[in-house]
């Protein structure tokens, strides 16, 4: 996600600690099956269950990784790395009736210094947890097993790597690969095609790593003391892409929440702010690099100071989690172990699953509690209404 001549401070410090990190993701991946394939969903297998309908991305993604072995040589391929800083593996589909001779299955992500897959994926599933699916690139948690890795290990060796970040990424990637163990990361949806960045909307050069631009008109409209978006007016946010300014400001406030509950820090360096057209040509926003983040030891602030309007129905989301974890006895989503719930969100790799929701229940803590301050403030004002 992040580019090497915007990189600041905080990402930087992040960086030097991945070689930390990435020994203790693949000492922890001995333990998980080599290669095994997809069997299921059951976050989102749950919220369908309840009657949730997900969106048509979510669901398409599901169809296609369900039974996915990347270790089936006869079934898939690998000829092309992709990333500009982190190092991640295309996943071809062979099929000799496409033109092409496959369809794309998206990505193998592994952990990079910018580019955390647990985080791709808990925060994509957060998104379904809060109804909102349909702003967030599909992501889930994959193990590679000794094919896939070797087929990684040979386009790494193979690429002309050039960039400081990535020549890390290249040399701890392939000392894991080497070690023989089963590669924890996930896969990620191929990118939506009428995908565009919205720079506009970013102040790059702010300290430590870039932060929204106070002047943009969706960030306006997510202050507390700003009027209220209207519904059916539209916004141009860049050249041929027009958006509804309620449901378009609605999006990007879930966005900035769950960025706060991940504690990204990468979302204003340039380029990880997109959006996207819908079927009937309408913009909405495309979060599709959420892994310059991490649940640290630490708490920072930053990301809830930016704003303070949101959606009724995502805060209430959040709530009803931060209950269960808080007590596990009232249940959430079939679920009775919030170990096993931050597990199947996504968070699996890095660290175990205690400290996992030791940290998640205190972050949904501090942003809940912003949002609390936050009303006593403004009112209903800082709701959308």
């Amino acid at each position: 996600m992040i580019t090497s001549k915007r990189i600041g401070r905080c990402a930087k410090a992040r960086a030097a600690a991945f070689v930390t990190a990435l020994s203790i993701a693949f000492a922890s991946a001995a333990s998980a099956a080599p290669g095994s394939d997809i069997q299921g969903y059951p976050i989102l297998e749950a919220l369908a269950a309840k009657g949730q309908t997900l969106a048509p991305d979510t669901t398409d993604w599901m169809k296609k990784w369900k039974g996915m072995n990347l270790d089936d040589s006869a079934s898939y391929q690998f000829k092309e790395l992709s990333g500009s800083t982190s190092i991640n593996m295309k996943i071809e589909k062979i099929d000799t009736s496409d033109p092409k001779g496959y369809k794309s299955r998206g990505s193998f992500i592994p952990h990079n210094s910018a580019a955390n897959p647990d985080v791709e994926i808990g925060a994509f599933q957060l998104s379904a947890l809060m109804g909102f699916d349909s702003v967030y690139r599909t992501a889930a948690p994959y193990v590679l097993g000794p094919v896939g890795s070797k087929a990684l290990k040979s386009l790494i060796e193979s690429a002309h790597i050039s960039n400081r970040q990535r020549l890390e990424n290249k040399a701890n990637i392939l000392k894991a690969i080497q070690t023989g163990m089963p590669l924890k990361g996930c896969v990620k949806a191929k990118k939506d095609d009428t995908n565009a960045t919205l720079d506009e909307i970013a102040n790059t050069h702010a300290a430590p790593n870039g932060a929204p631009n106070q002047n943009h008109p969706i960030i306006r409209l997510l202050q507390a003391s700003a009027p209220q978006p209207v519904q059916g007016k539209n916004v141009t946010l860049k050249s041929g892409y027009v958006g509804d300014e309620l449901e378009l400001a609605r999006e990007y406030s879930v966005i900035m929440l769950i960025d706060a509950v991940t504690q990204q820090w990468d979302r204003y360096s340039g380029g990880n702010v997109v959006i996207r057209k819908d079927d009937q040509g309408r913009a909405h926003f495309y979060a599709t690099d959420n892994g310059g983040a991490d649940i640290a030891s630490s708490w920072s602030a930053r990301n809830l100071n930016w704003f303070s309007r949101f959606d009724r129905s995502a805060v209430q989301k959040l709530a009803d989690i931060k209950r269960f974890l808080d007590a596990p006895a009232t249940g959430y989503l079939g679920y009775t172990d919030p170990k096993v719930f931050v597990v199947d969100l996504g968070f699996y790799s890095l660290m175990g699953p205690d400290i996992y929701v030791q940290r998640l229940t205190r972050n949904l803590g501090f942003v809940l509690d912003y949002v609390k301050a936050t009303e006593t403030r403004f009112g209903n004002a800082a709701y959308f209404q």
